[in-house]
């Protein structure tokens, strides 16, 4: 009886099983996309999705509304099919029409440079324990040894204990053609001549590239940072005053006041919210800006995303290669705010006259050239080593054409020398290098594209480069940020910039970019005018293609269902204007994750709602400054 009853039980749950399943299904009724409604939509727009990545001048879909939930886009399409997705608690926006973009994407900018550099000048007070300011000018050699000597003996006469000079030189704007750099590297000043004049005051002479340190500065930095004093270690690990500049007020001032320090890189970065970006990378120079970054990710408080390159290793690190063996691959670690795109060590060579380059020039030039990476350097065993440890690497400073070759033969010799390491596992890592300043030359494309490389270009250096023409000779300025020809090679370009609007003042993003259009510099020369791009592909520099740079194309770059609601509202339409008006371009709003980071007051007041975030005071022209160089 037992044994009919269970089986009578087993013959019921094998009907009852698949009804049960079956009537589980049917209980969703209503679309997928509506299992939750949206949060957010936009419509009546013009919204460009950007959402073709090819190297070809096409912006792919455009549409005339947008849902987005829970910070990422839902749906995109007609105003009927996506208005028809709103719920009860639903936030709607008429945008009447406006143009829509994706939040763009600046692949090299130090942005959290900026905010400390200007709170610096402004505290100089507060920074006494650390450093003393100074500027010495002059109109020939001797009276420039003559204002730093009296800085150094009577300014400096009774300085605190640690206390450096910090003593600036004219370099010439951001060309380096000032008089400060000339004088440094012709050794106006020898490193015996500062340490009598200063045997126990850290001494820190700096005329970008050019710099000096005398002995007391060498060992205080370097004990910073728990490294012993010896030629060799100086050698080594005092490669770039870029590091020794951006780190010493971040390492010691900031070191137990990393609050205040978040505080004013958040209100950095929201600024350049307001020009429109909503994402960039650089790397970190100053080992407590990743404390100060931290916290403002744990704190839930990242007005835009950074995807930082690790220079770590090259931190006033005697072994830089011994470092990337032990760190591994890292690149795509973090979260969506803050993630690792890869290691770094800097700058391969510098800036004019200091640069790494096969161009021909006159011997007092050429004797002045300086290559950081060499065959058989520290640098060199460094990129092969992080090669090697299977890290992606991010070349985040190179000027002249010499230097990449270098870096790519390196890059060869790796996946020839190295079981596991082959041509598409490097390709597949998407290499990098940034600023465009004398390079590609056309020789080195095929070699660029094969590697499967990302190259970025400032516009900046239309104007730092082409004073150098007078010296390398007119023909090289198709050197200057070769955009056209890279992409007519096969090679993805991304645009990067330094625009200063932390003050409430400055330049527009259009204002900067444009240069890649018209190719005149900021004082209306022309530069190479056939390496000009069309608009539609300059928006692609500023959006779709970084996303490739910083590995998130399938999260950044284009408005598309599944990706990151960042995007932006522009005051007039980018794809419509006149040429001469794109510079007036701004956002009324940036939105990141489906959150308002910054409202125009423009905007505001025809919605009848407070303003939001920094509003700059714009400016429709170009500032290239001596702090605009990429380094």
């Amino acid at each position: 009886m037992k044994k009919r009853i269970l089986a009578m039980g087993i013959r019921f749950l094998a009907v009852v099983f698949p009804l049960a399943v079956a009537w589980g299904q049917e209980t969703v009724t209503v679309p997928r996309v509506l299992v939750g409604y949206p949060d957010l939509i936009v419509h009546n727009a013009k919204i460009v999705t950007m959402d073709d990545p090819s190297l070809q001048a096409t912006t792919g879909r455009i549409v005339q509304a947008m849902a987005a939930r829970q910070g990422k886009i839902l749906a995109l399409g007609t105003n009927a099919e996506i208005l028809g997705l709103a719920g009860p608690e639903t936030r709607r926006i008429d945008l009447k029409g406006r143009t829509v973009i994706p939040g763009m994407i600046n692949t090299h900018s130090h942005m959290h440079d900026h905010s400390i550099r200007r709170w610096t000048r402004a505290n100089q007070d507060k920074i006494l324990e650390v450093q003393r300011a100074f500027s010495v000018t002059g109109k020939d050699y001797a009276e420039l040894k003559r204002g730093i000597e009296l800085v150094v003996k009577e300014q400096m006469a009774r300085a605190r204990p640690g206390q450096w000079a910090y003593i600036e030189l004219p370099n010439g704007g951001n060309a380096g053609t000032g008089i400060g750099v000339k004088f440094l590297n012709d050794k106006g000043i020898t490193h015996e001549e500062l340490n009598q004049w200063a045997p126990s005051t850290p001494v820190f002479l700096n005329s970008h590239p050019a710099w000096l340190l005398n002995k007391s500065a060498q060992t205080s930095f370097l004990n910073l940072y728990g490294v012993d004093w010896s030629e060799e270690n100086v050698d080594k690990a005092l490669t770039m005053n870029t590091t020794i500049r951006r780190s010493l007020v971040v390492d010691r001032y900031f070191a137990p006041r990393i609050g205040e320090m978040a505080d004013l890189i958040k209100d950095g970065l929201e600024h350049q919210a307001a020009l429109g970006l909503t994402s960039f990378s650089s790397h970190i120079v100053g080992l407590r800006i990743q404390d100060a970054y931290m916290k403002l990710v744990r704190d839930g408080q990242m007005p835009i995303r950074f995807g930082f390159a690790q220079r770590f290793c090259q931190q006033v690190e005697p072994d830089m290669a011994g470092c990337f063996m032990r760190l591994g691959d890292t690149a795509g670690l973090g979260n969506d705010y803050f993630w690792n795109v890869g290691v770094t060590l800097g700058g391969i060579d510098t800036g004019p006259p200091n640069i790494c380059t096969s161009m021909d020039a006159a011997p007092e030039y050429k004797s002045k050239e300086k290559c950081i990476l060499v065959p058989g350097s520290e640098y060199e065993k460094a990129v092969a080593a992080a090669l090697r440890s299977y890290e992606r690497y991010v070349v985040n400073h190179v000027y002249g054409d010499k230097a990449m070759d270098t870096f790519m033969d390196t890059v060869e010799r790796v996946v020839e020398t190295t079981p596991g390491i082959t041509l598409d596992y490097i390709r597949s890592r998407r290499l990098t290098a940034d600023h465009c300043g004398f390079y590609p030359r056309k020789e080195q494309l095929a070699r660029i594209k094969r590697l499967g490389m990302v190259i970025s270009c400032d516009p900046m250096f239309l104007d730092r480069s082409y004073p150098w023409l007078k010296v390398y000779g007119e023909d090289k300025a198709n050197r200057i940020g070769p955009n056209r020809t890279m992409l007519d090679a096969g090679i993805m370009v991304t645009a990067e910039a330094e625009v200063d609007v932390e003050s409430g003042t400055g330049p527009t993003y259009f204002a900067h970019q444009i240069h890649f259009l018209n190719r005149k510099n900021s004082r209306g020369e022309p530069v190479a005018p056939e390496e000009a791009v069309d608009r539609v592909t300059l928006m692609k520099m500023m959006t779709t293609w970084p996303s490739y740079y910083l590995m998130k194309e399938k999260e950044l770059g284009s408005l598309q269902p599944g990706k990151f609601a960042d995007f932006v509202v522009l005051n007039k339409d980018y794809f419509a204007v006149a040429e001469a008006d794109i510079p007036s371009i701004f956002p009324l709003l940036t939105v990141l994750g489906g959150k308002t980071i910054v409202l125009r007051k423009e905007l505001a007041d025809e919605w009848g709602t407070p303003p939001v975030g920094p509003q700059i005071n714009f400016e429709f022209a170009t500032k290239f400054t001596a702090e605009g160089g990429g380094e």
